[in-house]
């Protein structure tokens, strides 16, 4: 383990912060093998095994991708809450999804980074009328293959 991750494991709302979490609140998680890859300010990587997602045709579960997708989105909301010290729960509010190609493998889950404007309207939203909304992309892939592009919103009230 390099110096790096090391330091993002220990993070006070790093890798161990969002396992925790995702695996306490989310039983589906468990069930899917759900692993935290990287938790950074801009990225978050999720991973789930093969064999707990495969369906009948030898692929992976669409489900098990949405919902891969939707807790890396998750997964960012929160952990970006939760450095900013704000008191709210993160929830999807809308998203779409595009299957692109089948999945034979393990998958991976990557946020795309939001945009410094997106980050900063959500800041601004919370901190005006306590609740904000953010869109933010997931990449899953199976290996190299791009299987599914996720877009959601994720949306935030001041408990």
């Amino acid at each position: 383990m390099s110096a790096a991750s090391n330091l993002l494991d220990n993070a006070p709302y790093g890798i161990e912060y969002l396992r925790r979490r995702i695996l306490e609140e989310f039983p589906l998680a468990r069930h899917i093998g759900v692993e935290v890859e990287f938790a950074a300010d801009d990225r978050i990587v999720l991973g789930a095994p093969f064999e707990p997602n495969v369906n009948h045709n030898r692929t992976a579960f669409g489900g098990s991708q949405f919902c891969l997708a939707v807790l890396t989105g998750w997964a960012w909301a929160t952990r970006y809450l939760a450095a900013q010290q704000v008191a709210a729960d993160a929830v999807i509010q809308e998203s779409t999804i595009r299957y692109l190609a089948p999945a034979y493998g393990p998958l991976r889950a990557m946020l795309q980074p939001p945009s410094l404007e997106g980050v900063e309207k959500f800041r601004r939203m919370l901190r005006r009328a306590g609740r904000g909304r953010i869109r933010l992309s997931v990449d899953v892939h199976d290996g190299a293959t791009l299987v599914t592009q996720f877009h959601g919103v994720f949306a935030a009230s001041i408990r």
